[in-house]
């Protein structure tokens, strides 16, 4: 599949071995190095911890999203993780959000999805029958409710509850 992708932007001729180039490049992937955490994203999910919120992660990534997670010091924070791969699904599809909320003792109208991604988190998750947050943090034009901050999210729960 990636091979196609590169394929059909007319890239793929510029490897000459695609194969060694594309194990590089996945295997980079798995390593904390391409990623990084925003600063209030540990301090916040603490503190949701802390006050007994079960937390868990919906990926549309594989299984290498584990030693990422535990490389980036997030895993401790996380009861469950659902990647797509392992549910044969990805978000926005339904099926891996029923999948990770299997895992938890909740019913999907009391749980929140939290994502950056508009399609894939927010109408993923409202269309599953969940509360989508968008986290918007590229400031794009809003097609819909949006927060910036992880932070943001605190003050919404206060005005939830109100």
């Amino acid at each position: 599949m990636a091979a196609r992708a590169f394929q059909q932007v007319g890239a793929f001729s510029d490897f000459t071995d695609f194969d060694a180039f594309f194990q590089v490049l996945f295997d980079h992937f798995a390593t904390p190095e391409p990623w990084f955490v925003y600063p209030e994203v540990p301090q916040v999910l603490q503190k949701w911890q802390l006050q007994g919120i079960q937390l868990g992660v919906i990926s549309n990534f594989d299984s290498r999203l584990h030693p990422v997670l535990t490389a980036l010091e997030l895993s401790d924070y996380f009861e469950t993780v659902t990647s797509s791969t392992a549910v044969g699904s990805a978000k926005p599809d339904a099926q891996v959000f029923a999948a990770a909320l299997a895992k938890h003792p909740v019913t999907a109208n009391g749980v929140w999805h939290i994502g950056d991604s508009w399609q894939d988190d927010y109408q993923g998750a409202e269309q599953a029958g969940l509360r989508g947050v968008w986290l918007n943090r590229a400031g794009k034009s809003p097609p819909g409710p949006t927060h910036t901050e992880i932070a943001d999210l605190s003050r919404l729960a206060l005005t939830s509850e109100q």
